[in-house]
């Protein structure tokens, strides 16, 4: 398999997430495992550098609270923010038109604007909603903001995401909304 990247929109969308968060104090922290928030931004990224940048960046964003809420926030800010960028407007604007199942159905193609290696999968669920299931994740609370953050985006109101298995970094969710 190909290196695993993860792109520049990225990380211009985790700059804008992160918002006062990102003090001059914590710029030299980035800068030491590879991302220089001030230079210009590079094509694509290691995958570690993405993962050490990710918990930074959560815990600079809320402080105070748990692992879990801190990349539930992240990844729900991530997404609002990623639709600020070139990339990311044109990217939310058709998941606005299609809607929220569609746009679960098609994630794994929404995430291509943003890495090289994520894969997803939705099922609609007999029950109503969907399943989705991703991998690879490290944080399952981290997608699990991002999924919200998506489906609302998309059009969805009431989301209700839940983590249903989260195993060999794979994690399926529950995903429902009005």
């Amino acid at each position: 398999m190909a290196e695993k990247l993860v792109f520049n929109q990225t990380f211009e969308a985790f700059i804008r997430a992160l918002g006062p968060a990102l003090t001059h104090d914590v710029k030299p922290a980035f800068k030491a495992i590879g991302f220089d928030v001030d230079a210009r931004l590079l094509p694509a990224y290691p995958f570690d550098t993405w993962l050490q940048t990710m918990e930074l960046g959560a815990r600079l964003l809320s402080p105070n609270a748990t692992r879990e809420q801190q990349f539930y926030t992240l990844g729900y800010r991530i997404v609002g923010s990623y639709g600020e960028t070139l990339i990311g407007r044109a990217l939310i604007a058709m998941m606005r038109i299609i809607g929220p199942r569609r746009a679960l159905g098609r994630m794994t193609r929404n995430l291509r604007t943003a890495n090289n290696f994520t894969e997803v999968t939705a099922e609609e669920r007999a029950e109503g909603g969907m399943r989705v299931t991703c991998s690879p994740v490290v944080s399952p609370e981290f997608f699990r903001g991002m999924f919200t953050a998506a489906v609302e985006a998309s059009g969805g109101t009431q989301v209700e995401v839940e983590v249903i298995s989260f195993e060999d970094s794979r994690a399926s969710y529950s995903v429902r909304w009005s």
